[in-house]
């Protein structure tokens, strides 16, 4: 079996965006793109301040990464064939099948996804490798990444509607 290098230094640094998404009442999710060892798109949840449900922290990382291509005038689809995904929580199935159709290299990730994990828990290395395989590390750091859903989950989130709001336990009467 191959050893498989994983840098902390980039996942500790996709944990840092998820901690600045839970400060920020996002889903706490980051993550960063690594080419030839050097980070070029960094994001994080930004899906309630945005009220877009399509900001999570890998596409607002892509529109990085893409920029970054632009002014360093290198074709984005060589790019993507070298690049590395480390993010906190395994990508949802919208941005896992994204991952998949832009054939990058590499995904590093924290915590699976049981719900909506798009790399290998509910979809993903099925239904795409045939097209094209990732190499995918996974449960680095995986307690964290847990901890952070439960404290955000622990929360009452401002931005859920009315009726999806939890009441607290410790609030009733």
């Amino acid at each position: 079996m191959k050893a498989v290098e994983v840098s902390m230094e980039f996942l500790e640094e996709a944990f840092a965006l998820a901690e600045a998404a839970l400060e920020n009442n996002e889903v706490p999710v980051g993550c960063v793109f690594v080419y030839r060892g050097k980070i070029i798109g960094r994001g994080r949840n930004d899906v309630n301040r945005t009220k877009n449900p399509t900001r999570h922290a890998e596409m607002v990382a892509f529109d990085e990464l893409r920029e970054w291509c632009a002014k360093e005038e290198k074709a984005l689809e060589e790019v993507l064939a070298e690049t590395e995904l480390y993010v906190s929580l395994e990508p949802c199935i919208m941005c896992g099948s994204a991952m998949y159709q832009l054939k990058i290299k590499k995904i590093v990730y924290g915590a699976s996804n049981e719900r909506f994990g798009g790399i290998d828990s509910v979809a993903g290395k099925k239904e795409y490798a045939a097209e094209h395989e990732i190499e995918i590390v996974c449960g680095i750091m995986r307690e964290r990444a847990i901890q952070l859903l439960k404290d955000f989950y622990d929360r009452q989130n401002p931005f859920a509607p009315p009726e999806k709001r939890k009441i607290k336990k410790n609030s009733l009467s």
